[in-house]
C-alpha cells in the first residue's frame, strides 16, 4: 500500500503524508476522524451519515458522504488508497504500531502496565514518557463531532490519567519525588474530581517531606466533591490522607522521644504548651477511624478538636429548614436568644423529656437530598454565632456507603476518644465502657457532635453525650423515631427556584439564563433532587459542546444510571435498597408497575397476592427508609428518580411483566406481617 502516513487524534487532527502536513477542511476532517476512530474496520455509509450529522442526516446525506470520501482521497494524494471501499461502506487501512497516535499510545500504555506488574520501574518510566509525548492537547480539538467527543474522548482522557499515574509511581520508586509531585499537581489541576490522582499526589508529597501540603490537597478535594457533587471522598483518598496524618503523628512522637531524658517519659502538654495534668492525655488519633480521618483538617499536629467538614461553597436554598433549625428570630438571624425557638434548643420533643438535656436533632431524607450539606451548614452557623467554638466533633458512620464498610460504634468511640486526648492504651475494649469514658470526657463541656450517615438507633445511642451543653446532629436515610428526646427534620427535595440556584452555582448564571426552559426541564428531570442536579451539572461541565437542551436529552435517555466517574445516583439508591428486608425489597421492585407512581395498600395487596395488613406494613417501612413518600394517610407515591430506579431493578416496562410475583411466598409474607405487628 503506497504512501507513508501519520495521523494524530490527541490534539487537533493531524494528517501527514510522506512527512508533509495535509490540511483537511472541517466536514472532511470529521469524516476522517470517524474512520480513524474505527481504523481497519468498515464503517457503513448510513452510520457515517448518522455520526456526521449528529443523528439527523439531511436528505441526500449518502451522496454527500461519498463526495467527502472522494475529496479525502484526493487530499491524501499518494496515500489515497488507504481509504478503501466495499459494498457495505468505507475503511481506512493503518499499521496500528506506527501510523495512528492513539494506537501507539495504547500499545505503550499496555507495555507500561505489564512492566509495572513486573516491578520494572525504569521500563515503566520509559514507556509512559514515550506515550505521554504523543499528547498535543485536548483530543479532537478541531473536530466538530459530538458523537466522537461523547463516545471516544472520555476513554482517551482516562487512559492519559492512568499513564501519568503510572509515570508518577515509577518516579517515586526511582527516587524522583520532585518530578512525581510536579506531574501529579498538573494532573490534579486538570482533573479536580479524580480521587486516585489526588491520592497519589498526597503520597508523593508525603514522600517529599511536604506533609502539610498533602493534607491541604485532601481538604481541597473534599471541598470540591462535597460542594459540587454532594459526595465524600472515597476510601483511597481518605486512606492517603490518613497516612499523611499518621506521618505527622510519628514525627511528633519521634521528636518527643528525642527530647526526653533516658529512662523518663516525654512531658505531655496541652494545645497552649502547658503541662497536661490529665493522666489520660496522649497523642492524636492515628488509626483510620471515621473521626480521625478528618482530624488534621485544621492542620494541627496533636489535640485537634475542630473537626467539622468544610462548609460547602455551592450551598444554596434551605432557608425554611435553616429557620426551623436555628430559629428565625435567634442570634444567628440578628435576634435575641441563640436558638430563638428553633429545633436546636437542647430540649427534646418527647413528653418524658425535661430540660436540661442533650439536644439531638435528626435530619432524615432520601439519598441525595442534601442532609449532610444542611447539617454542616447548621454546624458552621452555630460556630459563627459563638457556640461550640472549642469542641466540634465529626464522625462519618458510612452506613450507606457502597465503597466502605459501615462504622461500628466501638470503632467510632475509639477514634473520638483518641482525638479527645485519651491514650490508646487507656481506651477500654468493651463498647459500654468506651461510651461511659466518652461521656465523661465531654462532661461539663459545650460540644457539638455531627454523626453523618447513620443506620439506626443502635448505632447512635452509644455515641450520645449526656451533658446539657452538648448538641448532636444526626443525618440518616432512615427514620430514627426510636431515639428518645430527638427533634426530627424530614428533608424534602428542592423547590424550583432552589434547583435553578444550584445550576447557577455550578454552571454560572449566564449559561443557565441563556436557556431558561431547558434549565427548568433539567431540574424537572432531576426530580429537584440536589445530588442529581449536581451530577447533571457536572456532566454538562465536562461536555463543552453540549447545551442545557443536550443535557436534558441525555437525562431523558437514562443518563442517571451512568453517573459521573465512579459516582452515580443509582449507586446511592442501590445502597439504600440493599438494606431492605426481603419482602419490602420485592414490593419496592413491584411498585414499578404503578404507572402513575401513586399506590395504596389495597393496590399492592391485590398486585402481590398479600393481605392488606402485610402490604401496608411493607409500604410504611419503605416510607421510614425514605424510598417512598406519603402525602396523605394510606396513599403513597414514588419520587420520579426512585421510580426509574425501581423500573431498572425489576426490569418492568409493561404491567404484564409480573413474573416475580410468584416468588412472594405465603410463608415470607406471614413472617414479615408478624415481625411488623
Amino acid at each position: 500500500m503506497a504512501g507513508k502516513v501519520w495521523f494524530g487524534l490527541m490534539g487537533s487532527l493531524e494528517t501527514r503524508v510522506a512527512d508533509r502536513p495535509v490540511p483537511v477542511p472541517p466536514r472532511v476532517r470529521s469524516l476522517l476522524a470517524i474512520l480513524l476512530c474505527r481504523s481497519n474496520r468498515t464503517v457503513g455509509v448510513d452510520e457515517l451519515a448518522e455520526i456526521l450529522w449528529n443523528g439527523e442526516p439531511p436528505r441526500g446525506a449518502s451522496g454527500t458522504v461519498r463526495s467527502h470520501v472522494l475529496r479525502l482521497r484526493r487530499l491524501l494524494g499518494e496515500a489515497g488508497d488507504r481509504v478503501g471501499t466495499s459494498r457495505s461502506g468505507y475503511k481506512i487501512h493503518l499499521d496500528p504500531c506506527s501510523e495512528l497516535d492513539i494506537m501507539v499510545f495504547t500499545e505503550l500504555h499496555e507495555a507500561a502496565r505489564t512492566a509495572a506488574r513486573n516491578r520494572d520501574w525504569p521500563q515503566v518510566s520509559r514507556n509512559t514518557n514515550a506515550a505521554l509525548e504523543l499528547w498535543r492537547g485536548a483530543p479532537l480539538a478541531d473536530v466538530a463531532c459530538d458523537r466522537l467527543h461523547r463516545d471516544e474522548v472520555p476513554g482517551w482522557i482516562q487512559a492519559r490519567v492512568e499513564a501519568v499515574d503510572l509515570a508518577a509511581q515509577a518516579d517515586l520508586r526511582l527516587g524522583r519525588t520532585a518530578e512525581a509531585v510536579l506531574a501529579l499537581q498538573r494532573l490534579a489541576a486538570e482533573n479536580p474530581y479524580q480521587e486516585s490522582v489526588h491520592a497519589l499526589l498526597m503520597e508523593a508529597l508525603v514522600a517529599a517531606g511536604r506533609r502539610v501540603e498533602a493534607i491541604a490537597v485532601y481538604r481541597r478535594l473534599r471541598t470540591v466533591l462535597v460542594g459540587e457533587l454532594g459526595i465524600e471522598p472515597g476510601a483511597q483518598a481518605a486512606a492517603a490522607h490518613q497516612r499523611a496524618i499518621a506521618a505527622g503523628a510519628l514525627k511528633v512522637r519521634a521528636a518527643g522521644r528525642a527530647r526526653a531524658e533516658p529512662g523518663t517519659a516525654p512531658v505531655r502538654t496541652d494545645r497552649a504548651g502547658r503541662p497536661d495534668a490529665d493522666p489520660h492525655a496522649g497523642a492524636a488519633a492515628t488509626s483510620a477511624t471515621p473521626a480521625a480521618v478528618h482530624a488534621a483538617a485544621a492542620g494541627d499536629e496533636v489535640g485537634v478538636l475542630h473537626l467539622l467538614p468544610a462548609e460547602l461553597p455551592n450551598f444554596v436554598g434551605r432557608e425554611a429548614e435553616l429557620d426551623a433549625l436555628l430559629g428565625g428570630g435567634g442570634a444567628l438571624r440578628g435576634g435575641g436568644a441563640l436558638f430563638g425557638g428553633g429545633a436546636l434548643h437542647g430540649r427534646g420533643t418527647g413528653s418524658g423529656c425535661r430540660p436540661p438535656s442533650v439536644g439531638i436533632t435528626v435530619i432524615e431524607g432520601m439519598a441525595g437530598v442534601g442532609k449532610t450539606s444542611l447539617a454542616v451548614r447548621v454546624a458552621h452557623e452555630l460556630v459563627r454565632a459563638g457556640r461550640f467554638a472549642d469542641l466540634q466533633l465529626y464522625a462519618n458512620l458510612r452506613s450507606f456507603d457502597p465503597h466502605q464498610d459501615r462504622a461500628e460504634p466501638t470503632d467510632v468511640l475509639d477514634g473520638l476518644l483518641r482525638v479527645l486526648g485519651v491514650d490508646a492504651s487507656r481506651i477500654p475494649s468493651r463498647m459500654d465502657a468506651r461510651a461511659a469514658l466518652f461521656r465523661d470526657r465531654l462532661h461539663g463541656r459545650e460540644a457539638l457532635l455531627l454523626l453523618d450517615d447513620a443506620l439506626d438507633e443502635q448505632q447512635i445511642r452509644p455515641l450520645i453525650p449526656s451533658g446539657p451543653g452538648c448538641l448532636v446532629l444526626v443525618t440518616s436515610r432512615r427514620s430514627l423515631a426510636g431515639l428518645d428526646c430527638t427533634t426530627p427534620l424530614r428533608l424534602g427535595t428542592f423547590s424550583a427556584p432552589e434547583s435553578l440556584d444550584l445550576l447557577d452555582a455550578v454552571l454560572g448564571a449566564e449559561r443557565v439564563g441563556a436557556e431558561p426552559e431547558a434549565a427548568m426541564r433539567v431540574a424537572d428531570l432531576c426530580g429537584h433532587l440536589p445530588r442529581a442536579l449536581a451530577l447533571a451539572a457536572y456532566r454538562l461541565r465536562t461536555r463543552p459542546a453540549w447545551s442545557l437542551a443536550d443535557l436534558a436529552g441525555h437525562l431523558e435517555d437514562g443518563g442517571f444510571a451512568a453517573g459521573v466517574g465512579d459516582r452515580s445516583l443509582w449507586a446511592a439508591f442501590r445502597s439504600s435498597y440493599r438494606n431492605l428486608p426481603a419482602l419490602p425489597a420485592r414490593v419496592f421492585r413491584l411498585l414499578a408497575a404503578g404507572r402513575d407512581r401513586r399506590v395504596t395498600a389495597q393496590w399492592v395487596a391485590a398486585l402481590a397476592g398479600l393481605d392488606v395488613h402485610t402490604a401496608r406494613a411493607a409500604l410504611e417501612l419503605l416510607v421510614d427508609e425514605h424510598l417512598l413518600l406519603q402525602n396523605a394517610p394510606g396513599r403513597y407515591r414514588m419520587h420520579d428518580l426512585l421510580y426509574a430506579f425501581a423500573c431498572e431493578l425489576s426490569e418492568l416496562s409493561e404491567l404484564s411483566d409480573l413474573s416475580e410475583l410468584s416468588e412472594l411466598s405465603e410463608r415470607e409474607a406471614g413472617g414479615f406481617a408478624r415481625a411488623s405487628a
